[in-house]
């Protein structure tokens, strides 16, 4: 029995092996401020969002929509490998994932998606320059100018709710290094979105450091992609009763102290 066990846990530790990379790579692709640098700071950074630089009148515009839609897909796909490692470990007899850890991974499912989207459906224009706000007001923009808030709203909602998921359950370890970053990162980066996503709603121009703020939220969510797959995996229920664990020390377990503990 604890043969054919451990024969699972390879693939399933592989699994969740490359569903951490995946995710790795989406954080460091969804960064952006640094191509910003990079690219010499085409917008004021202090009064634009980062995704005014995939509108397209912006020369910029390819690069950052790729990389969205690039850090989008490799969420969606790294939360599939891990959601395989999922049903693998369940199959063995682990405990079921909690509610909570269900609601945040479903949560980066619906950012992954809605980043993607975002990138498919670009503004028409930098709304902080020329006349793109007016021609906004006026309704002269396309249909996927105007879809493109709801995809963002959609990204930002995905994004407070994985954060605040990733804060609960990264209490179990909060005075570990991963559970700070964990902690911090997702509490910093809900709190700066519902700031500058308020100050967007009475248009343009941004107040000055609004950029600023919106550009550190990234960043901030950038850091919880990261450590999302470690988090989720941070166990939520408490240890096995001493007696279920004593049961397993003899040379030959029955099969009722075997599976007890994994039906509880």
């Amino acid at each position: 029995m604890r043969g054919a066990q451990a024969a699972r846990t390879g693939p399933t530790s592989r699994l969740v092996t490359v569903a951490q990379v995946l995710l790795t790579l989406a954080g460091i692709l969804y960064v952006g401020v640094v191509l910003e640098a990079a690219a010499g700071w085409p917008l004021d950074p202090t009064r634009s969002y980062l995704s005014e630089l995939a509108a397209l009148d912006q020369p910029t515009s390819a690069l950052f929509r790729g990389t969205d839609l690039a850090a989008g897909a490799l969420v969606v796909f790294g939360l599939a490998v891990l959601g395989v490692a999922y049903r693998r470990r369940r199959a063995a007899g682990h405990p079921a994932a909690t509610p909570v850890q269900r609601v945040t991974f479903w949560a980066l499912v619906a950012f992954g998606l809605a980043t993607m989207a975002d990138a498919l459906l670009p503004l028409d224009c930098a709304l902080s320059v020329g006349t793109c706000a007016a021609r906004e007001e006026a309704g002269a923009v396309s249909a996927a100018h105007h879809a493109h808030t709801f995809s963002s709203v959609a990204s930002g909602i995905g994004s407070f709710v994985a954060s605040a998921g990733i804060v609960w359950l990264a209490r179990a370890r909060r005075r570990t290094p991963l559970g700070l970053s964990a902690r911090l990162a997702g509490a910093l980066g809900p709190v700066l979105g519902i700031v500058t996503g308020t100050i967007g709603m009475f248009g343009s121009p941004l107040p000055l450091g609004t950029g600023i703020a919106q550009r550190v939220q990234i960043v901030a969510f950038s850091v919880v992609l990261v450590l999302a797959v470690q988090v989720l995996r941070i166990p939520q229920r408490r240890s096995r009763p001493r007696e279920d664990r004593t049961a397993e020390v003899g040379t030959e377990p029955t099969a009722s102290s075997e599976a007890s503990p994994r039906d509880a």
